[in-house]
């Protein structure tokens, strides 16, 4: 079989998850052979079989999606630059109204609320897909609600149990200022490297679970447990901001005290998807790449966040 290569420019990306739903779709198209999409450099790279597909078709297929193709206008540019300049002001602005290092380091509930709240939008890519599909077949607004409330009940509950169980842990640790900062740095770090993978500005980090799109396959034995059961199970997805919450507690050496930690985490996360429950059915397809986009903002902006704030515990 003899192959072709030919790359296509694309314009409308916002973040990661528009690179993964265009390659998707492509790696799905008959004679195509390879494929990747790059954010930065807003291009698909295409390996295909000349008798089953061309360029002009693989175009179509990606215009089917609502992108458009050609360079990227100096309007897309500009937005770029003006998320990351709201990034830096989203940070400086956790840092004058959350607290700074001190805030964290100590295990503040507050500190860990805000946590959840800034990262839901990742919580909501990551579970909001799972979170429907569970509370799929409830009739009526009501019902889908409590539905959305057991799921959350589940995840919190899910959630504060292993604070309890990372506290205790921290009971047989001991932690010096020195290693609180390299902690609280680390983490902040992979926040941040979590928030600019969802923007799509890493290529070489591999893409996060498409868990929106694959929520439909939720295996009907775990659904039929119910929406709270699902909570329990999705309380154990792997999460760069719920490990940075597990570190948070663990360092507060106290059973009691980790448990509230993580409830705090939580209940930060739990507004935007009980929002999203109540309003996802009704929200166009087309907004959610948007909400992606405002996620990864919002993520980068803790990452720079707590990043700085665990160089600063040095300070004492």
């Amino acid at each position: 079989m003899r192959t072709d290569s030919c790359e296509i420019k694309v314009r409308g990306m916002l973040c990661r998850s528009c690179t993964d739903e265009i390659a998707g779709l492509l790696l799905r198209t008959k004679g195509v052979v390879k494929a990747s999409v790059s954010y930065r450099k807003a291009m698909a790279q295409i390996d295909y079989d000349p008798a089953l597909t061309s360029p002009d078709a693989l175009e179509k297929r990606i215009k089917s999606l609502g992108y458009e193709t050609g360079e990227r206008n100096l309007a897309e540019r500009w937005l770029d630059f003006g998320c990351l300049g709201l990034a830096v002001l989203l940070a400086w602005l956790l840092f004058l109204f959350g607290g700074a290092s001190p805030e964290i380091g100590s295990g503040s509930f507050s500190a860990l609320f805000l946590v959840g709240l800034t990262t839901s939008p990742h919580c909501l890519g990551m579970c909001g897909g799972i979170m429907l599909s569970a509370c799929s077949g409830r009739e009526g607004r009501k019902a889908q609600l409590g539905s959305a409330l057991g799921y959350n009940g589940g995840r919190t509950l899910s959630y504060t149990l292993l604070g309890a169980a990372f506290g205790a842990l921290g009971t047989v640790l001991s932690y010096t200022l020195s290693v609180k900062s390299m902690l609280f740095t680390m983490l902040g770090l992979a926040v941040l490297l979590l928030g600019l993978n969802m923007w799509g500005l890493l290529p070489a980090l591999p893409a996060l679970p498409d868990t929106q799109g694959s929520a439909c396959r939720l295996p009907e034995k775990i659904k039929r447990q119910g929406p709270l059961f699902v909570g329990l199970l999705t309380g154990l997805m792997p999460c760069g901001a719920l490990y940075a919450a597990w570190l948070c507690a663990m360092s507060s050496g106290n059973a009691g005290k980790g448990a509230l930690l993580m409830l705090s985490f939580a209940l930060g996360t739990a507004p935007l998807m009980l929002l999203f429950a109540s309003l996802g059915a009704l929200m166009p397809r087309s907004w959610t790449k948007y909400l992606r986009k405002l996620g990864a903002v919002l993520v980068t902006a803790m990452g720079v966040k707590m990043l700085i704030a665990g160089l600063l515990l040095l300070r004492g």
